[in-house]
C-alpha cells in the first residue's frame, strides 16, 4: 500500500537526529526518565503503524516495556487515599490498557487516517509531551519547600451532606473573651521549629518535604489518664504552627503565616487526638489579621470525626458554641492581631478529629478525580487533560479542554470559548467545590451538558495555584506574593502559573472569541455568592456585563445575590485576573465570590452552605450560560431592562444621598457608572507587595552596589560661567512654569463658574472620570472584535442641561443589539439536573418561558481540533 515504507522497514535503521534532539530536550524539562535503549526507531514504530493503520486513532500507540512499574507504583500508592476498593479495581483494570499502550516515542511526523480510511497528511501531537499520563508517572506525589515536615501520613475525608440545614450561631450575649496569656502561663504541646518566614525565599522543593526523621512535636503522654490533646498539621493543606495548654480543657492556637510571609492568616485545618467525650474544650486562635469576619454574623467552625466517618457515615459538619471574634488584648506594637473563640464537646472518646477553617480540597483530591476522569473511556474522549506549566515547586499545573468532537475544521473554529479557573487563592478552597460541580455536570451525558460542549470550548485551570494548596497558605504562592494581583507579570520565573495561564488565554483569543472568563474565589466578610465584573463603556453593549449576573441570580436565587455585585474597575485592583482579562478583549470578565459561610436568601436563609450547595452553583453557571446564549433573546432583552430601572434606582439613592433633587428623564444613561458604585472593599492584599522575596533580595544588592558607587564617583567641579549660565536657566524655567501655572487657573476658575456650579460632585467629575475610564477601562480589542463596534459615548457637563431635558420615549425605545447568538435550543429534559430546589427561579409574568427543544445528536467522525496551551 505504501511502497516507501515498506522500503524503509528493510533498510539498516540509523539513529535519528531528531529523535536525539527531543530525547535530551525533554529529559532535561523532567517530561522524560526512560532508558535510551526502550526507544524505538522510527521504522519500527512505522512498521507497526503500517500494519494496523486504525490504531493510532483509539489513542494507543505500542507497548511501554521500561517505563511501566514506577508510574504504576507511584498510582498504587496514591490510589487508596482517594478511591474505594471496587472503583480502584475498575480503574486499574482499565489504566492497564491504556498506560500500557503509551508509545514514548515523541514524534509528530506519521500521517493519519481518519473515519473514512482517507490518509490526511497532518501531524499527529506528541501526545507524551503535554498529556496527564507523563512518562514520570501520572500521580505525581505533592512536592514540598525543604524546609517542610510532612508526615507520612494520607489522610482522606468522605463527602457528606447534613440532612438537616445547618444554622448559624446565635449569640447571647454571655460569650466569654479569653484573655490570652501565652506560653509564659502555660505548656506548649505542639510547636513548628523550621517555618520560613518573612525575609527567607523558596530555594527547592522534594516530594516529602524536608530530609530525615520527623520529629515527634506532640508530647508525650504520661498515661491513660492524661487528657492533653496531641495536635498536628503537618499534612496537605495544614497549618497550625504551635498549641498552648493553658487548662485542663482549654488551648490557645496560633497559625502559621504564609510561606515567606509575615501575614495572611485566616485559613485553619489541624489534627486532634486523644479526646475526651464528656469534656467541654475552649480553642482560641491568637493571630488573625482581619478586623472584619463572618464569625461575627453566626458562621460556626468545621469538625470532622473519624470514627463517626467509619461507623455512621459522617463527614465534616458544622459545630461550636461560644463562638466570639474579637481584638487580640495582646499587641505586638506593628500589627493588631484578633482571636477567634470556641466550645466543642467530642463526641467519641480517644477519636481522631479535625477541624477547618472550611471545607478541604487539596491537590491529592484533585489528582484522584482526573485520574478518574483520564481512565473514563467516555470523558477521556471529549475532555483533553494537559500540563499547563510547572508551578516553582515543580508540582503540575493542569489544564482540561472540554468540547465535542466538531464534524469539520470549520465548524470547530466557530466554536466560542470558556475559560473558568479556581485556587489562585489556595485558602478558598469553595472555588474547588464549585469547580467539582461544574466539572462533574459538564462532563457528564445530560443533553443540556452535550450541548454546551457542541457549542463551545471549555479551558479550564481547576488549581492555579497548587504550592500553595499543598503546604497551607491562606492566599499567596511560594513567591510571598498573592499571584491574583501579578496578572501583567513578565517575570515568568516567578510566577509561571499565572504567566502561562495568561499566555494560554492570549492565544485563545487570537484563535476564537472567548465568551466569558470567571476565576473562582472564595470571600471572608459577605453571606451569599456574587460576582465582580467590570464596566464597559461602549454605549453599543452598554450593561451588557451584567446581564450574566443577573440570569445566574434568577437561576440561584437561594444562593446568589445580584445586589452583591459590583462592577467597577479600581486602580488596586489592575493586576487581578479578571480586570487583565477584561482588557484583553473579554467582555464578560468576572471574579466568583463564594462566601465561607452561607445564605441570606430565600428557602437557605441563615443557613450554612454544604459542598452540596457549592457544586449546585457549577450546574447553575451551565444552565446560565445556555440562557445566555438562547437564540430567543426574550430573557437577555428583559433582562437589559431590569438592569435599566435598577441603574435609575441607584442613581435616585446617589442623589438622595448627596442632597440633590435631579430629575432624569433623559440620556441618564451616559452617566460614568464608577461614579455610582462603591468600592469592592477588597481583603488585607488588596494592593501588591511588589517583587517576590527573592529578587527583593537581589534588588537590594544592586541598591547597596549603586549607592556605593556613588559615593566613590565624585562629581567634576564647575567654573563660575557654567555656574551662572545653569542660575540663568533655573530662573527662567521658573518664571515660565508660574505663568501657565496661573493661566490653567484662570481657566479652571471661569470654567467651573459657568457650568459646575450647581452640580452634584459626581456630575462635576463625570467628564474627567468617563473620559479616563475610556482611557483606563476599555478592554483593548483585536480587528476582529472592533470591526463594526460604534464609539463609547461620554457624559459632557457643558450639555448637562439639555441632556436632562429630553424624552423618557427615547430612552426607552432604544434597544441594545443581542451579543451572541447560538443554536440549538436546549432539552429540558437532563438525568443530571439538581432536584427541585436547585430549579431556575424566572419571574414568569417578567420573564416569559421559552419553549426549548433540541434536535437529535449527529454522531461526528473522530476528528479532534487540539488547541495547545
Amino acid at each position: 500500500m505504501f511502497p516507501a515504507l515498506e522500503t524503509e522497514v528493510k533498510q539498516e535503521t540509523l539513529p535519528d537526529p531528531y529523535e536525539d534532539f527531543m530525547y535530551h530536550h525533554l529529559q532535561y524539562y523532567g517530561y522524560f526518565k526512560d532508558h535510551r535503549g526502550s526507544l524505538p526507531t522510527s521504522a519500527t514504530h512505522q512498521h507497526v503503524w503500517k500494519n494496523n493503520p486504525r490504531y493510532l486513532l483509539s489513542g494507543s500507540f505500542g507497548e511501554r516495556q521500561g517505563m511501566i512499574p514506577d508510574p504504576l507504583q507511584k498510582e498504587k500508592l496514591l490510589w487508596p487515599t482517594c478511591i474505594s476498593s471496587p472503583v480502584h479495581r475498575q480503574i486499574e483494570a482499565v489504566s492497564r490498557d491504556s498506560l500500557m499502550l503509551s508509545s514514548p516515542l515523541l514524534r509528530s511526523r506519521q500521517l493519519l487516517h481518519d473515519e473514512f480510511g482517507e490518509v490526511n497528511p497532518c501531524l499527529r501531537e506528541p501526545r507524551d509531551l503535554f498529556t496527564f499520563f507523563s512518562s514520570s508517572g501520572p500521580l505525581q506525589a505533592p512536592r514540598w519547600p525543604i524546609e517542610c515536615e510532612v508526615i507520612k501520613e494520607n489522610l482522606h475525608h468522605i463527602e457528606w451532606v447534613p440532612p438537616q440545614p445547618e444554622y448559624f450561631y446565635q449569640p447571647t450575649g454571655n460569650e466569654k473573651l479569653p484573655e490570652i496569656v501565652g506560653e509564659e502561663k502555660g505548656t506548649v504541646v505542639f510547636q513548628l521549629d523550621s517555618v520560613p518566614t518573612e525575609g527567607s525565599y523558596f530555594t527547592s522543593s522534594r516530594v516529602g518535604g524536608k530530609q530525615g526523621i520527623i520529629k515527634e512535636l506532640a508530647v508525650t503522654l504520661q498515661g491513660p489518664e492524661d487528657k492533653t490533646l496531641l495536635f498536628e498539621s503537618r499534612f496537605e493543606s495544614g497549618n497550625l504552627q504551635k498549641a498552648v495548654r493553658v487548662d485542663t480543657y482549654e488551648y490557645e492556637l496560633t497559625l502559621r503565616t504564609d510561606l515567606y510571609t509575615n501575614k495572611h492568616t485566616q485559613w485553619f485545618y489541624f489534627r486532634v487526638q486523644n479526646t475526651r467525650k464528656d469534656a467541654t474544650y475552649r480553642f482560641t486562635i491568637v493571630n488573625l489579621l482581619k478586623p472584619k469576619s463572618l464569625y461575627t454574623v453566626g458562621m460556626k467552625p468545621l469538625m470532622y470525626s473519624q470514627l463517626d466517618a467509619k461507623t455512621h457515615n459522617i463527614g465534616w459538619r458544622r459545630e461550636g458554641n461560644e463562638i466570639r471574634y474579637y481584638k487580640n488584648n495582646r499587641d505586638d506594637g506593628q500589627q493588631a492581631f484578633y482571636c477567634l473563640t470556641w466550645t466543642i464537646q467530642f463526641p467519641h472518646d480517644q477519636d481522631t478529629c479535625f477541624f477547618a477553617h472550611f471545607y478541604p480540597y487539596t491537590y491529592t483530591d484533585l489528582q484522584c478525580y482526573l485520574l478518574s476522569v483520564a481512565n473514563n473511556p467516555v470523558q477521556s474522549q471529549f475532555c483533553k487533560l494537559r500540563t499547563l506549566c510547572r508551578s516553582l515547586a515543580g508540582n503540575t499545573v493542569y489544564l482540561l479542554t472540554i468540547t465535542n468532537p466538531s464534524r469539520t475544521p470549520q465548524e470547530a473554529a466557530a466554536k466560542k470559548a470558556v475559560v473558568l479557573s479556581a485556587r489562585v487563592h489556595p485558602g478558598e478552597s469553595n472555588g474547588s467545590w464549585i469547580m467539582k460541580g461544574f466539572l462533574d455536570f459538564i462532563l457528564s451525558n445530560s443533553p443540556d451538558a452535550q450541548l454546551l460542549r457542541d457549542i463551545f470550548v471549555f479551558k479550564v485551570v481547576p488549581m492555579l495555584n497548587p504550592d500553595g494548596v499543598i503546604v497551607g497558605n491562606y492566599r499567596c504562592s511560594l513567591a510571598g506574593r498573592d499571584l491574583n494581583r501579578h496578572y501583567k507579570t513578565i517575570l515568568k520565573e516567578s510566577f509561571p502559573c499565572i504567566w502561562y495561564t495568561r499566555n494560554m488565554i492570549k492565544r485563545l483569543l487570537e484563535e476564537r472569541e472567548v465568551l466569558l472568563y470567571c476565576d473562582f474565589h472564595g470571600h471572608s466578610r459577605k453571606n451569599n455568592i456574587f460576582l465582580y465584573g467590570c464596566n464597559n463603556n461602549d454605549r453599543k453593549y452598554w450593561l451588557h456585563e451584567r446581564v450574566f449576573p443577573l440570569m445566574l441570580s434568577k437561576n440561584a436565587p437561594d444562593k446568589f445575590s445580584f445586589h452583591s455585585c459590583n462592577f467597577k474597575v479600581q486602580k488596586c485592583k489592575e493586576g487581578t485576573g479578571r480586570v487583565v482579562m477584561w482588557r484583553m478583549g473579554i467582555l464578560n470578565s468576572y471574579t466568583m465570590e463564594s462566601t465561607f459561610g452561607g445564605s441570606t436568601l430565600g428557602n437557605k436563609r441563615d443557613t450554612h452552605f454544604t459542598t452540596e450547595d457549592l457544586k449546585s452553583l457549577g450546574y447553575h453557571v451551565c444552565d446560565t450560560l445556555l440562557d445566555f446564549c438562547d437564540p430567543d433573546r426574550t430573557k437577555f432583552m428583559q433582562c437589559l431592562t431590569e438592569l435599566k430601572e435598577l441603574l435609575q434606582q441607584e442613581i435616585h439613592k446617589k442623589f438622595n444621598e448627596l442632597g440633590q433633587d435631579m430629575d432624569l428623564e433623559g440620556s441618564w444613561s451616559d452617566i460614568c457608572l464608577s461614579d455610582i458604585e462603591s468600592s469592592t472593599s477588597g481583603s488585607d492584599s488588596s494592593l501588591s507587595d511588589g517583587l517576590p522575596v527573592h529578587l527583593l533580595n537581589v534588588a537590594d544588592e544592586l541598591n547597596q552596589k549603586k549607592k556605593m558607587y556613588k559615593k566613590k564617583k565624585k562629581k567634576p567641579l564647575q567654573t563660575r560661567k557654567q555656574r551662572n549660565e545653569q542660575y540663568q536657566k533655573n530662573n527662567l524655567m521658573q518664571e515660565l512654569k508660574l505663568t501657565e501655572d496661573a493661566l490653567s487657573f484662570q481657566e479652571r476658575a471661569g470654567f467651573a463658574s459657568s457650568t459646575l456650579q450647581k452640580q452634584p460632585t459626581f456630575f462635576r467629575n463625570s467628564e474627567n472620570a468617563s473620559s479616563s475610564a475610556m482611557r483606563n477601562e476599555k478592554p483593548r480589542l483585536n480587528e476582529s472584535q472592533l470591526h463594526g463596534r460604534d464609539k463609547g459615548t461620554s457624559l459632557d457637563p457643558s450639555k448637562m442641561t439639555s441632556i436632562l431635558t429630553k424624552s423618557k420615549e427615547r430612552m426607552q425605545t432604544e434597544k441594545p443589539r443581542p451579543t451572541v447568538s447560538c443554536s440549538p435550543k436546549r432539552s429540558t429534559n437532563s438525568s443530571q439536573e439538581p432536584a427541585a430546589d436547585m430549579k431556575s427561579h424566572w419571574s414568569r409574568n417578567r420573564y416569559p418561558a421559552t419553549k426549548r427543544g433540541r434536535a437529535a445528536m449527529t454522531v461526528y467522525p473522530s476528528l479532534h481540533i487540539y488547541t495547545y496551551p
